[in-house]
């Protein structure tokens, strides 16, 4: 890893996700940062309540490199223009918990992140990544909300 500043950009590789590209496109250049957009897999336990036999139930490493494909595709599609270097990496656990120990191990300047806006009921069974990367991480993070997805 190089000397640089450091900019993790969390990513579900949805459109919501975009939203904070501007931001970290932005935040790169004055920072003069190499970006490391990050997608966290996590492990399929939850196929395990399905009724799936284990020839149909998806590996690990089936989800980890259908990630790594997508971003391949995410990173020359959306980031290869930037100025700086561009890394993508594909972790493994629980998404939240993945971001603040990637971005503590690589000491990130910054996380740019999109909220999805979820509340309610869908808040509280999905849950807030991003509401727990704000309380947990050791470096500022930039939350960029999304709107209209309730």
């Amino acid at each position: 890893m190089s000397d640089s500043a450091k900019i993790v950009f969390p990513t579900d590789f949805s459109d919501l996700s975009l939203i904070a590209l501007p931001w970290v496109r932005r935040m790169a250049a004055i920072l003069e940062a190499e970006v490391h957009c990050i997608y966290a897999v996590e492990e399929p336990n939850v196929y395990a309540t399905l009724d799936m036999g284990p020839a149909q139930m998806p590996s690990l490493e089936d989800f980890s490199e259908s990630a790594r494909m997508r971003m391949t595709a995410f990173i020359d599609e959306h980031l290869k223009s930037f100025d700086r270097e561009t890394v993508g990496e594909i972790l493994i656990g629980r998404a939240a918990d993945e971001i603040i120990r990637y971005a503590g191990k690589i000491d990130a300047e910054m996380i740019i992140m999109t909220t999805h806006g979820y509340s309610g009921l869908k808040h509280a069974l999905l849950g807030s990544t991003t509401e727990v990367v704000l309380r947990r991480a050791d470096c500022p993070v930039l939350s960029i909300p999304a709107r209209g997805d309730d």
